[in-house]
């Protein structure tokens, strides 16, 4: 999603941004088609690292959080991921809240603020590397490679479509309270650059019909703005910009793969529900 705003007010540092597109564009593509446990360490290092920084960001907020109980659980599950799929997965997050409820417990300091340790950190477990570890889930799957740039593709692309259209066109907010720079005419570029690009270029990506890619493009339309705008929510909420400044021109890690850690799972799940 991007900005309302004219151009050259786009807010970002383009040069610096599209480099550094471009880098993590490639190490994707290239840890991707090398080995499963080399995209293992880049998605699950990535990963990480967007979860400590929410986790920095919660503390800085004044909240008691467990990052190391986060961290831990975080890596547990993206290893569950790697070796035993879903229920990998689904065992690590299981760990997270009795881990955190025995830390709480340990220090009576920390009695005063259990619901709020409690929930700020399995909050950054469940969104974060649970929902990121489908990208491990997705790369794993036949084709799993080029499936995962397909989708990868598609969410980084309506990123670029909406920036660029909202800085020529944007006019209207789609939600003025919480992110105001986001527009409906950045929405639109960027659904109609992906549904494009769905349909010329993903057959020779993948073996879908264009039917099936079509739907993979509207997919990734509906839900990827939903993850930027939450992470929105939460960044208004801790009356932060940026959760990170460890991407330059992008911020933070986590506010480069907001988008992702929703519209991947939801992707994985139709590509799983539809193709089999």
């Amino acid at each position: 999603m991007t900005e309302v705003s004219a151009p050259g007010k786009a807010g970002r540092n383009l040069p610096a941004a599209i480099a550094v597109g471009l880098t993590l564009g490639a190490l994707i593509i290239g840890t991707l088609y090398v080995s499963p446990l080399a995209f293992l360490g880049l998605a699950g290092g990535s990963i990480l690292l967007a979860q400590a920084e929410f986790y920095g960001a919660i503390r800085r907020a004044g909240f008691e959080v467990s990052r190391g109980i986060g961290l831990v659980v975080g890596a547990l599950i993206l290893l569950g991921a790697y070796h035993r799929g879903l229920p990998g997965i689904a065992f690590g997050l299981a760990v997270a809240l009795p881990a955190t409820a025995l830390w709480i417990a340990a220090d009576p300091h920390r009695t005063h603020q259990a619901a709020r340790g409690l929930g700020m950190t399995v909050f950054g477990v469940a969104w974060i590397p649970f929902l990121g570890s489908h990208v491990i889930l997705l790369s794993l799957l036949p084709d799993g490679a080029d499936l995962t740039i397909l989708v990868i593709g598609l969410i980084a692309f309506y990123d670029v479509g909406a920036f660029a259209f909202g800085v020529l066109f944007g006019r209207t907010p789609i939600a003025p309270t919480v992110s105001p720079k986001k527009s409906v005419q950045g929405a639109i570029g960027g659904t109609l650059l992906i549904t494009a690009l769905a349909v010329l270029v993903g057959p020779y990506l993948v073996d879908l019909s264009r039917a099936s890619l079509l739907l993979m493009a509207g997919v990734t339309a509906i839900v990827a703005p939903i993850g930027d705008l939450s992470e929105s929510l939460v960044k208004r909420d801790l009356g932060i910009k940026d959760m990170g400044s460890f991407l330059p021109g992008h911020g933070g890690m986590l506010d480069r793969i907001d988008s992702l850690l929703l519209a991947i799972p939801v992707s994985y799940w139709v590509i799983r529900g539809t193709f089999g």
